[in-house]
């Protein structure tokens, strides 16, 4: 089930700024964030992704929270303190999609160790604006989110009872790998949920504000295996958009991995012949717990 900035409401965000290291640096790709549990919507208000990229002693950030009725994503800078922790606050404006602005006002706050974040802290307030219209303001609420570095493969296969992994994928924007976040049910026997973020390319045109996730209680096979594939149809007037998402991935004791995507057709009712295709081609992910 994914969720476009202009379709279905603009998605919140956040991002970090903070101060600077006197110890030798933490460095480094790290992601994860906060995905909800059932019977919580997924892409609703307090589920988050954060991708960091670390290099001495500096950060640069893409990082996407849920509001209560939209949001965005963007990145933001930062400098570490010297035990690791930042304290950011500030406000972003961007253009998701034409026609839409998102003013966004946020605060976020952590301490980075050399294998991620437990306790960061975060919130938004964004202010948008669609066709001029507006603005619409929606709160994120607080919202603790953890990421992690996930270097140590995969081990054992099969998942530690209610375990939580946070990683990175392979598309890197604003010079920060994107995040993704999983959940393990209780009785370790399905990945409840998933939530990622990803940029869908329909030609010319960049849709950065995509914030999706599989269908909950997705099966781990002996082997430690979960796949999805999701096929929907939508329809207006002059047009018929079909959806498909994929999504794949091996879990172990030690960390996860996998691949991801999403393709659009876009057709005329009136001839069926296609208009436009958008596409984030396939994206690798990591993860570790």
């Amino acid at each position: 089930m994914r969720i476009r900035a202009g379709a279905a409401g603009v998605l919140a965000a956040v991002a970090v700024a903070a101060t600077a290291s006197a110890q030798a640096p933490v460095a480094g790709n790290f992601g994860g964030g906060v995905v909800l549990a059932p019977p919580d919507d997924p892409l609703g208000a307090g589920n988050a992704v954060i991708g960091i990229r670390a290099v001495t002693g500096k950060l640069r950030i893409e990082a996407t929270i849920r509001g209560r009725c939209g949001g965005g994503t963007f990145p933001a800078r930062a400098t570490l303190a010297a035990d690791g922790s930042f304290v950011a606050k500030g406000t972003n404006r961007r253009r998701p999609e034409p026609g839409i602005r998102v003013k966004t006002t946020y605060r976020i706050t952590g301490t980075l160790a050399p294998t991620g974040i437990t306790d960061g802290s975060a919130k938004a307030t964004n202010e948008i604006r669609v066709k001029g219209k507006g603005p619409v303001i929606c709160k994120s609420g607080t919202v603790a989110y953890s990421v992690r570095r996930p270097i140590g493969g995969i081990g054992t296969a099969g998942s530690a009872p209610g375990a939580r992994y946070y990683g990175v994928t392979s598309e890197t924007r604003h010079g920060a790998r994107r995040g993704i976040v999983l959940r393990v049910s209780q009785d370790a026997q399905s990945l409840t949920r998933a939530l990622y973020g990803l940029t869908l390319k329909c030609g010319k045109l960049k849709l950065p504000d995509i914030l999706d996730t599989p269908r909950r209680s997705l099966p781990i096979d002996g082997q430690g295996r979960v796949t999805d594939r999701i096929v929907d149809t939508f329809r207006d007037r002059k047009t018929v958009t079909r959806v498909v998402e994929r999504f794949s991935g091996t879990i172990g004791l030690n960390g996860a991995q996998g691949k991801l995507s999403i393709t659009e057709r876009v057709r005329s009712r009136k001839t069926g012949k296609l208009v436009e295709t958008c596409k984030s081609g396939t994206i690798k992910w990591t993860a570790a717990p």
